[in-house]
């Protein structure tokens, strides 16, 4: 098992938080898109604890939040369809 920098995956999380998936960070850099999300989720935690730890004065403002919530449902969308993607291909295998 590999083991990454800090500074390596905050440049990984921040690819896919500018627009990138799971996937194509993946293949671009050698990397399993289940890694990617563990950082991203990983990343989102400290950030939202940062946030309850009152490094932010007066808490989350709505354009925060909507653009947090953006893409939290994005990361949930690139899930689903690698998901979706697992699925079929483990059916395509059982019916071999």
């Amino acid at each position: 098992m590999a083991t990454y920098s800090q500074e390596f995956t905050d440049q990984i999380v921040e690819l896919h938080r500018r627009g990138r998936s799971f996937v194509e960070l993946a293949k671009e850099f050698n990397l399993a898109p289940t890694s990617i999300s563990n950082w991203v989720r990983a990343a989102d935690k400290r950030d939202a604890a940062g946030v309850r730890g009152g490094q932010v004065a007066g808490g989350e403002s709505d354009k925060d939040k909507v653009r947090r919530l953006e893409k939290e449902l994005a990361r949930k969308e690139e899930e689903l369809e690698i998901l979706g993607k697992a699925l079929a291909f483990f059916a395509r295998r059982a019916d071999q």
